[in-house]
């Protein structure tokens, strides 16, 4: 009959699952509790990467949304160092904590739609041996609230099917709202979800229903934040985010799409991103043919997403860790192996085979990120972002100390977080150029520095610091900073004395295109 026989039917050629399928319910729990604590000790050793330490700075103060990202991150950073202290577990607690609610959310969510505790065990595995879930559940990026949110929506809608309760609509509407103002790609969420809505009768009614509208009006109250900031801003955040997803350009198509797909592949470890695609296929194929909303839901809320960034690769750039919410779905949708009438033995070894791979690559990269001990090549390393920043923070205490007075400032965003994070006093560190001036520094701080003599941190890769000739009275080169990860040359930044600033570097006006400081 195939795999998308009726279920009766089905049922009946795979009577003895037990026999053909490892049990995972037994280690689902130990697996789970056991990758939170791993995570929460890597928290709390692994030095924060440049994101971090620049989403670090919004707490300085907190705003209503930012130019690179809605608020969330912001927001989870300034109640975790509250909690904590400005730690490297201070930034990053609330990653933790949401990673392992979201571990529960999709338990409960392959439960529900399987109808079995061992898929809800199955899904929580999967998910909590990929290096992408466990790296989101260390790593305070806005893709931690965005998961949480994303789980949620999904959880809810499942429940929706299963029990008909309106109080899950709004549930649903509440995350997808938070979602927005956690990161814009929790859009991508919307077309399949609607596409499920629109088919299945069971869903379909609830169009009509007062339950529905005022959820919506809910879901869209929560995204006021952003709404709002980005009505005083000029829709600075919306314009970036765009600009980045769709006019980055690619002059390689083929490389890019083969690198998206090798990276997929990397982060959600090969077997297991091989599970996904074939469980969200059938999951999409499954639902639609056996008119099972809860199924389809799952397929519409991942296979496509991946697609359409596959599709996006040969356009554009993508990075790697974008369709990160597709794998929700996806996890839960390959936990329903048994229900695919894959009645073959060498299912059981595949089966054990994908998550002990992705669990086994997982705890080599948390290895690697704590100790740089593997001899693995820098140019191929990514955990080589977390290398040697303290070794330049000493640098510049060094040069301020022989310079004091003089200000910082970068022309790379994420340097900024790292020189301000972790130099005791935590000083302002301006940024070159922009859009607008960043929030974590005032018109009147940039006033301030006209005739000050500034110290400038630049990647040796940036060029030559003749570049900033015409806004200093002379330029003097301080020293020359190599920064090591496992005694190997990671990257080399330059400490420059730049005396007498005349202005013209730094947006000193509010709002989106704000005046730049006038030189004299």
């Amino acid at each position: 009959m195939g795999p998308f026989a009726p279920r009766t039917m089905l049922e009946s050629k795979t009577t003895s699952p037990a026999i053909l399928f490892p049990r995972f319910e037994r280690w689902g729990l130990p697996i789970v509790v056991a990758m939170a604590g791993l995570r929460l000790v890597m928290a709390a050793v692994v030095p924060l990467s440049p994101d971090e330490s620049y989403y670090w700075l919004w707490t300085r103060p907190v705003q209503l949304s930012y130019l690179d990202h809605p608020g969330m991150v912001g927001w989870w950073i300034w109640a975790g160092v509250h909690l904590l202290g400005d730690t490297a577990l201070g930034v990053r607690i609330p990653a933790v904590l949401s990673a392992l609610l979201t571990s529960a959310l999709v338990w409960n969510s392959g439960q529900v739609a399987w109808g079995s505790r061992e898929a809800g065990a199955r899904a929580a595995i999967w998910l909590n041996a990929t290096i992408l879930f466990n790296a989101s559940g260390v790593l305070m990026t806005p893709d931690a609230p965005l998961l949480l949110f994303w789980s949620v929506a999904v959880w809810a809608i499942v429940h929706l099917v299963d029990d008909g309760r309106a109080r899950w609509l709004y549930v649903a509407a509440i995350a997808c709202g938070l979602g927005a103002i956690s990161k814009y790609t929790m859009g991508l969420i919307v077309p399949g979800a609607v596409a499920t809505f629109l088919i299945f009768p069971n869903l379909r009614r609830w169009l009509g229903s007062i339950h529905f509208w005022l959820a919506l009006v809910l879901g869209l109250c929560c995204t006021a934040p952003v709404m709002l900031w980005n009505r005083a801003n000029g829709w600075a955040s919306i314009h970036k985010q765009f600009d980045h997803a769709f006019s980055s350009g690619v002059t390689h198509p083929l490389t890019d799409f083969v690198r998206f797909v090798v990276a997929q592949a990397g982060l959600i470890t090969p077997l297991l991103f091989l599970l996904v695609l074939w469980g969200s296929g059938w999951a999409l194929a499954a639902g639609w043919m056996r008119r099972r909303a809860d199924w389809f839901l799952l397929g519409a809320l991942s296979l496509p997403i991946i697609v359409f960034f596959a599709a996006h690769a040969l356009e554009n750039v993508v990075q790697a860790h974008w369709p990160g919410p597709a794998y929700i779905g996806g996890a839960i949708a390959a936990a329903g192996i048994p229900a695919m009438g894959l009645t073959r033995r060498g299912w059981r070894w595949f089966l054990v085979a994908a998550p002990a791979l992705g669990l086994a690559m997982t705890l080599v990269v948390f290895f690697q990120a704590a100790t740089a001990l593997l001899p693995v090549p820098t140019i191929t390393d990514p955990t080589k972002r977390l290398a040697g920043w303290d070794t330049l923070a000493a640098a510049t205490q060094q040069a301020r100390d022989a310079h004091p007075g003089a200000f910082l400032f970068v022309a790379k965003h994420e340097v900024s977080g790292i020189l301000s994070f972790r130099l005791a006093d935590h000083p302002d560190v301006f940024i070159v150029g922009g859009p607008m001036r960043p929030s974590f520094y005032g018109a009147e701080d940039v006033a301030q520095l006209l005739g000050h003599d500034g110290i400038l941190v630049s990647n040796s890769r940036e060029g030559d610091t003749h570049n900033y000739d015409s806004y200093f009275e002379h330029l003097t080169p301080l020293a020359e900073v190599t920064l090591l990860w496992g005694g190997r040359v990671a990257d080399h930044y330059r400490l420059t004395l730049g005396q007498g600033y005349r202005g013209g570097l730094f947006v000193e006006g509010d709002g989106y295109g704000g005046i730049w400081d006038k030189p004299k």
